[in-house]
Order: C-alpha cells, then structure tokens, then sequence
C-alpha cells in the first residue's frame, strides 16, 4: 500500500506547492534509496498552482474541459455550482483514478502522474452546506483508497485555510510535511497545524507531522529556524536538512524550469540540496 503525505501549512507564504512539486518531481525522476517510485501528485488547491508548474496552459485548460480536475473527487457534476450553496452529489463512489490521472513524465515502474486544481474549487471552499458533507468525504477517502493501490507515494497539495479540503485531506493522510519559512510567526503556524492535526476522534489515528524548514539561508542558521528547532514540543518533529533559498526553485512553469533539468547558476547545488531533503523524507516516511 502506498503512502499518503500531506503538504500544508495555515501559515501562507511558506512555499507549500514549491516545496510539493519538487519533491513529488524528483522522487519520481530519481532512484530515491535505492529505489524508483510510482509518485502521484494531488492539486487540492483552488489556486491551481502546482498544476501550472507542471503543465502547459493548453493542456491544463483541456484536462479542465474534461473535467479531469480535483473537483471530480468530490462533486458529479459543475453544471449548478453556487457561491453560496455546496452541492453535496447524491453519488458516493469517486471517478476512477485511471479517469482522472496525467502522465506529466515517466514509464511503467517510476512516473509522475498528476490530478490538477481548478479555480473552481472555490465554490465548495466557500459554499455553505444545507446538508451533511458526508457524501464528499466519503468519495474523497474512496479515492485516495483507490491511489494508495497504485502508487508508492501519494503527495497533496492543499491549501492553506481550514475547509472541508483540509478535513478530508488530513483525514486521509499517513504523513504531513509542514513547511516553515524562518520568520516572525513561524511558531503560531506550526501550532495552528499540530492542533488540525490532532484535532480528530479517538478511533482515527493522526498523520505523523514533519517540519521542513524552506527557503532557509545557504549559510548559516537563521534565529528563528533555531528557536522552533529547540522547542521541545516541535524538536523531534523538525527534519534535519532544510530546503535552502535557490532562485531555481521559483521559476518551473508550464513543464519547464525545474532544477533537474536548469543549467542556470547554482542549479547543481539546488539538485543535491533537493535530493537530500527528499531522501530523509523518504526515509522518514518508510515509503
């Protein structure tokens, strides 16, 4: 079975989907431990921005078109959404993962495969529901159900509010990697996180949290970085490299651009710092 790692933060601004993308990228690219993986990677974020990252815009706003988007999960159909009201589908089985996947690189024993985001995802972040969620959570745990059968890792992008996305997200999660800029409030954000995690019934078990420190300096510790690393109630969960300031992290769009393939300045050092954070998580995780 595969593992299911969350990629969250309340705290916005801490370069989530960069941290996500790259690392779901090159754990599918590289022998990772000494072994290839099957990697997915879930856009659960209105924003959409992983899936930009990593498509052209023709072929995104196609596989829109097809409703070949996170928004199939959890609804049938898009023809009625309402700001102002959830559509809760009166269906509880989930599309097939077959139905919904892009190959975006790859072959039979190690790929990336794809789900993206759509902006209209807003309309169940923000409709207000007149009936049980039930039938959306259900359709969401069936699904990831579904991925943990064919893929080694199954990576989720989701957005940083508290929703039904959030909900269903860490629900259906063995691990959360939580990335943390060194900065002012970095601390709120992390303690925010640890209580959605542990926020669930006593028959679930929570996801394993993961701290990972991003954007940190090249050289040097910053004060706030050393502050949550030696906080006893975050100490251990903190991961031991951290993902360092390299413009190259920035600039993928549209498939192009990511560290593995740049031959722009510092690109060699930003591939070995990236392959060291994931190979811990790797790790970490046992996947």
């Amino acid at each position: 079975m595969g593992t299911v790692i969350t990629v969250m933060n309340m705290k916005g601004g801490v370069g989530k989907t960069t941290v996500a993308m790259h690392i779901a990228g090159i754990c599918a690219r590289y022998s990772i431990r000494g072994k290839h993986r099957k990697i997915l990677a879930i856009d659960y974020d209105p924003q959409f921005n992983m899936s930009q990252s990593f498509l052209p815009a023709k072929s995104y706003f196609a596989l829109e078109k097809q409703r070949k988007t996170t928004l199939s999960i959890l609804l049938d159909s898009d023809a009625d959404l309402d700001p102002y009201k959830l559509q809760v589908p009166g269906n509880h089985a989930p599309p097939k993962v077959s139905d919904l996947v892009t190959r975006v690189y790859g072959g039979k024993d190690a790929h990336l495969d794809l789900i993206p985001s759509t902006l209209d995802l807003m309309y169940v972040a923000l409709g207000q529901a007149t009936t049980q969620t039930k039938p959306i959570e259900e359709r969401f745990q069936k699904f990831i159900a579904q991925c943990k059968t064919a893929y080694d890792v199954v990576f989720i992008d989701c957005h940083p509010a508290g929703s039904l996305f959030t909900k269903t997200s860490l629900r259906n999660s063995d691990h959360v990697l939580i990335p943390v800029v060194p900065q002012r409030y970095s601390q709120r954000g992390i303690g925010l996180m640890m209580e959605f995690i542990s926020a669930k019934s006593p028959s679930e078990k929570a996801p394993t949290p993961h701290i990972l420190f991003n954007a940190t300096p090249r050289n040097g510790i910053a004060i706030e970085e050393t502050e949550i690393r030696t906080n006893a109630d975050y100490s251990s969960y903190c991961m031991d490299n951290s993902l360092k300031k390299f413009k190259v992290f920035s600039e993928p769009e549209g498939g192009i651009g990511f560290v593995w393939v740049s031959g722009k300045p510092y690109s060699t050092e930003a591939f070995n710092n990236l392959m060291r954070v994931a190979e811990e998580l790797i790790r970490r995780v046992g996947a």
